[in-house]
């Protein structure tokens, strides 16, 4: 089991190159935060606005999503404390300490698309993986 962030989840979701790295570590369990579902969202209404994704297909994907069939979530608010203090040491958002907190608290390595998250995971003694 490990923890995976919403950036390496929108990479799978929607194709992005490298997505099949993604593929390979959701089929050994994964399990993220619930904030992921609104993250998705987000990068999918873009997608869906620049014609990069049809929209009855990022509906189905984030129906799947909110029906807990697809991934397992953990409760944000659960590790908001810790997340705050991870981002403050280290200048980053809330939103992308939180994933830091979830798999340094779950003891998991965390996977990620974003470099910088990445860093700041190895640097808080988190281990993690750059897809």
């Amino acid at each position: 089991m490990r923890v995976i962030d919403s950036s390496s989840l929108v990479k799978f979701f929607s194709k992005e190159k490298g997505w099949e790295r993604v593929a390979e570590v959701i089929t050994e369990g994964v399990l993220t935060l619930d904030l992921s579902i609104k993250e998705i969202a987000n990068a999918f209404w873009k997608k869906v606005n620049k014609g990069e994704m049809k929209e009855d297909l990022a509906i189905k994907i984030l129906s799947d999503l909110i029906k807990g069939e697809a991934i397992s979530m953990a409760n944000q608010d659960d590790y908001l404390v810790e997340a705050f203090r991870v981002a403050n040491r280290n200048k980053i958002t809330i939103y992308d300490a939180l994933f830091i907190a979830l798999a340094k608290s779950s003891k998991l390595e965390l996977i990620t698309s974003d470099k910088g998250q990445y860093e700041v995971a190895l640097k808080e003694g988190v281990k993690a993986y750059l897809v």
